[in-house]
């Protein structure tokens, strides 16, 4: 495990795509991390500048929580744990129905969820933009804490809400 995190004059990271885990929270000049696909547990978090994830989507646990930027998941269905909260200008999140674990606690820009009835576990905290729920029923662990949107739970009866 190498861990860089706070590292905010790092910006090449080309070197590291054979590290195995790799902590790079808080590096806030790597923009590139095309190079990271083979990293099997990766932390991005709070990398502000990180727009283009579609090199990791061979990513076993990824963290990309605040990474603000962050726009395109469709290549990340394949990630196992994936960390995307408040990634507010993610809006598709169709592709990510392989996730084992998700997290998209506060990632208001997501409406639909229709695809993620496969995820084990499920935090939609504060996704106040979701409505409908009803494809979310064999989710064995899921919060909607938050979800002012949704007015039917009656197929989540197992979700948590408050």
């Amino acid at each position: 495990m190498l861990n860089l995190s706070d590292c905010i004059r790092l910006v090449d990271v080309r070197a590291l795509g054979q590290v195995e885990e790799l902590k790079l929270n808080k590096c806030s000049g790597i923009v590139d991390v095309s190079a990271l696909g083979q990293v099997q547990e990766l932390d991005l978090g709070s990398c502000p500048r990180v727009v283009d994830v579609s090199a990791l989507g061979q990513v076993r646990k990824l963290n990309l929580s605040h990474c603000d930027q962050v726009v395109d998941v469709s290549t990340l269905g394949r990630v196992e744990i994936l960390n995307l909260s408040h990634c507010y200008r993610i809006v598709d999140v169709s592709a990510l129905g392989g996730v084992r674990k998700l997290n998209l606690v506060g990632c208001t820009g997501v409406v639909d969820v229709a695809a993620l009835g496969q995820v084990k576990k499920l935090t939609l905290v504060c996704c106040s933009e979701i409505k409908d729920v009803s494809a979310l029923g064999s989710v064995q662990e899921l919060d909607l804490r938050g979800c002012g949107g949704i007015t039917d739970y009656s197929a989540v009866p197992h979700a948590k809400r408050k």
